[in-house]
């Protein structure tokens, strides 16, 4: 179950991005789903002339220009820049392997404290839930579907989860991004079953616990394995807030009906009705 995160350590890191981003020069790395909520959180709040620019591993595939800041390959950015990335942590471990070799020493991963910066700090911190009531709970989205029908795929219950899951997180992210987070989530589902459940970070609920804001991959699995308990945090937010955060991985059923076909969707639907029992 794990035993939750420490909370003065998070509000201290916390405020220190929020310092960084407010009152120093910024380089983003990464131009994907992370980068995309990360850039639109700092031009909202008025802090879009701090950005220097973006940078990536290589240009290949990349435009020139993203809301009029560069996108620079990061070999060719001094490495007294302070780099803010903004990455899933499937990519995270490479990533800062590079910027070590290349010098760089101000380097903060964002990801953990995305949705802090969006919603404001947990109103609630560490709450120990029943795992199966927050699934039961669950509404206007159907990723948690897709998360379990994927899981049931690689215990051979059913032939298409997989293909599924790729599908939806295609939506999002590169097909190079879909095929290592299929890969990545392969390899918590073994941990899972032989016993590993130890979460790194605490899923991070809505208030009405019907929204999971992030952990959705950590739940499904403690679902699947008969994991009791787990521990989250609490945030302000509704569905609306959460769409507009989220956007296409919100999948409600306008994004069902726009990407998946309707043997996909009776399956999606389907195994939505399973899960409330």
């Amino acid at each position: 179950m794990g035993k939750g995160i420490n909370i003065k350590s998070m509000y201290t890191e916390f405020m220190k991005i929020k310092n960084t981003i407010e009152k120093e020069k910024i380089v983003i790395y990464g131009t994907g789903s992370v980068s995309k909520r990360f850039s639109k959180l700092i031009k909202e709040n008025g802090y879009w002339g701090n950005v220097s620019n973006y940078a990536v591993s290589s240009l290949e595939h990349h435009a020139n220009f993203i809301d009029g800041k560069a996108v620079k390959e990061i070999k060719d950015i001094s490495n007294d820049n302070i780099v803010m990335l903004a990455v899933h942590n499937i990519f995270l471990n490479e990533i800062l392997e590079n910027l070590s070799n290349l010098g760089f020493e101000n380097v903060i991963w964002i990801y953990p404290y995305l949705f802090d910066l969006s919603f404001g700090m947990p109103i609630q911190n560490n709450i120990v839930l029943d795992v199966k009531n927050i699934v039961n709970r669950l509404n206007g989205i159907y990723s948690y579907a897709i998360y379990h029908l994927a899981i049931e795929n690689e215990y051979s219950k059913n032939v298409v989860g997989g293909s599924i899951y790729r599908k939806f997180m295609r939506i999002f992210c590169s097909e190079e991004a879909a095929n290592k987070r299929w890969s990545d989530f392969v390899e918590r589902m073994h941990k899972y079953e032989n016993g590993d459940v130890q979460q790194n970070y605490n899923i991070k609920l809505s208030n009405e616990y019907d929204i999971v804001l992030d952990g959705l991959h950590r739940l499904m699995l403690a679902h699947y394995f008969n994991v009791d308990k787990i521990v989250a945090d609490i945030y302000s937010c509704d569905m609306n807030k959460y769409i507009d955060y989220a956007e296409n991985m919100a999948l409600t059923d306008k994004q069902l009906n726009k990407y998946f076909s309707h043997d996909e969707i009776d399956l999606i639907k389907e195994t939505v009705l399973k899960l409330s029992i």
